[in-house]
């Protein structure tokens, strides 16, 4: 009799326990590892799509992302494309890695005040990647795009083959079949070989790294997109690079509108497949605009700043039943949040030794639970002529943002004139997110104490330097010589400026 009571007792704790989970809300239930599809587009300026303020050219399905989920208005990535993608895959600062430079550029000023660091061109095959941490909690990993972040890449590619070369990274390529012919920057072929490996691993989660070219250029899309824009009002670019002098031209609008179509084929095309498991949607810029083909105004500067055009970009997460519709978040994100991100959605870990730089957004994301951090650094040591940028770090706290350019700076009223002197400055981007008004004078505790906390950040991390350059010479500065390098490191040809 009493065994039967046991049984009894036991099965109405049971029908309750279910009762009480189905009636939870969904953001109270255990969450199962959901697919992940993270879209990173190339040198796409914050307010490039309409959702961010662009009136030339109407995003309405990147838009139904951000109204259907969260969309981030201080999201930061690294100036240039493969500090952002070795920030992402290491879950790391450039500063700690050391990786600041476009892998196959480097660039030389040499009678400037400062002579910069070298940096790191190759992603070792053996580093910790997010991939390889996804991988080891049960994950299928696949990329398919732009890699960038091993000078070698295309010798160790054809030595290799693609699929061996990116599996030694935690990843598998995911391959495209029957794609569209001779498609501007395969933007419809990445998109579908995206959905056929979410469909291929339908019945496990799956992380899936959308690594477009487009929108950098060369401005390449179809035809009759840029026939339309041109139908608007808006004259083609004589040349495929753009001329500032033309900005916007109907390529680069039609560029942005052949991108926000791919983003309609991923959505529908995740919703067709059913798959048995929800799947987080997150989509990203790798770098502020390019000033050349696109004006980043209201933010200052654009592509290869530290200023916010250069490194304030678009970040939309979309996660249906998770995530809540519109809303909107204005704390300072940086790209090196993702790691743990998808280390807390994965339930994955890493060596208890590996430093990891990040916080993870999870917080943020299901508005549960606290989400604090001191502040986001970053450490640009280069200059890069063509961006007129000198080597600077910087400091986001709150509002605030601090910039120390270490030696020399650019005349903002000459972009091409540098000013051979060391120089600190503070602005309130909340309130001045144009970055116009210099605080260093009248906050000087605020700036002393981002100071320190910078300077504590640098040590830290061992954060390479520029050092004073004993042939410096302020009459001759200005003539900037800058080159690229070979896969091997050599020196192609000198181009001067």
């Amino acid at each position: 009799m009493k065994t039967d009571t046991m049984k009894t007792d036991t099965m109405k704790t049971f029908i309750f326990v279910s009762i009480l989970a189905f009636c939870l809300p969904q953001e109270a239930r255990s969450i199962d590892p959901p697919n992940i599809v993270f879209v990173l587009i190339d040198d796409m300026g914050w307010n490039a799509l309409s959702c961010y303020g662009n009136k030339h050219v109407e995003t309405p399905h990147i838009d139904r992302l951000a109204n259907e989920g969260m969309k981030f208005t201080d999201a930061y990535a690294m100036p240039q494309c493969s500090p952002t993608r070795f920030t992402f895959l290491t879950g790391q600062y450039c500063a700690r890695t050391n990786m600041n430079a476009v892998v196959k550029e480097k660039h030389v000023l040499p009678f400037a005040r400062m002579v910069q660091p070298e940096s790191t061109r190759i992603l070792p095959p053996e580093a910790v990647t997010i991939g390889k941490v996804m991988r080891e909690a049960g994950y299928h990993v696949g990329t398919i795009g732009k890699w960038h972040v091993d000078l070698r890449e295309s010798i160790n590619r054809q030595m290799l083959g693609k699929d061996k070369y990116l599996d030694q990274y935690g990843f598998d390529y995911m391959p495209i079949n029957n794609g569209i012919l001779d498609e501007p920057k395969e933007v419809m072929n990445y998109t579908q070989a995206t959905l056929d490996y979410l469909d291929a691993n339908r019945n496990q989660p799956t992380l899936a790294y959308l690594a477009h070219h487009t929108v950098h250029t060369k401005m390449l899309a179809p035809a009759e997109l840029i026939e339309k824009h041109v139908a608007r009002g808006y004259k083609k670019s004589p040349t495929a690079q753009g001329v500032t002098e033309d900005r916007p031209t109907a390529d680069f609008l039609a560029m942005i509108d052949y991108l926000d179509q791919s983003i309609g084929l991923l959505m529908d095309g995740i919703q067709a497949l059913d798959l048995p498991r929800e799947t987080l949607v997150i989509f990203m810029s790798d770098n502020g605009g390019l000033s050349r083909v696109w004006d980043c105004s209201p933010l200052r500067r654009g592509k290869g700043s530290e200023y916010e055009g250069g490194v304030r970009v678009p970040l939309i997460m979309h996660w249906p039943g998770r995530i809540k519709a519109g809303k909107v978040v204005i704390e300072p994100v940086h790209i090196v949040d993702l790691f743990p991100t998808l280390m807390e959605l994965a339930e994955a870990e890493v060596e208890e030794d590996y430093i990891l730089d990040g916080k993870s957004l999870v917080p943020l994301m299901l508005q549960k639970g606290n989400f604090t951090r001191e502040a986001i650094y970053m450490n640009t040591p280069l200059y890069i002529p063509h961006y007129s940028k000198t080597p600077s770090c910087f400091i986001r706290m709150g509002d605030y943002k601090l910039i120390r350019f270490y030696g020399d700076y650019i005349d903002e009223s000459d972009l091409q004139k540098i000013v051979s002197q060391a120089k600190i400055e503070l602005f309130d981007v909340r309130n001045d997110i144009s970055e116009q008004f210099d605080l260093v004078e009248a906050m000087p505790e605020i700036a002393l104490k981002m100071e320190v906390m910078l300077d504590k950040w640098l040590e830290e991390t061992e954060a390479k330097k520029p050092i004073e350059n004993s042939n410096f010479d302020e009459g001759k500065c200005k003539y900037a010589s800058s080159h690229k390098v070979d896969e091997n490191g050599s020196v192609l040809i000198l181009e001067e400026k």
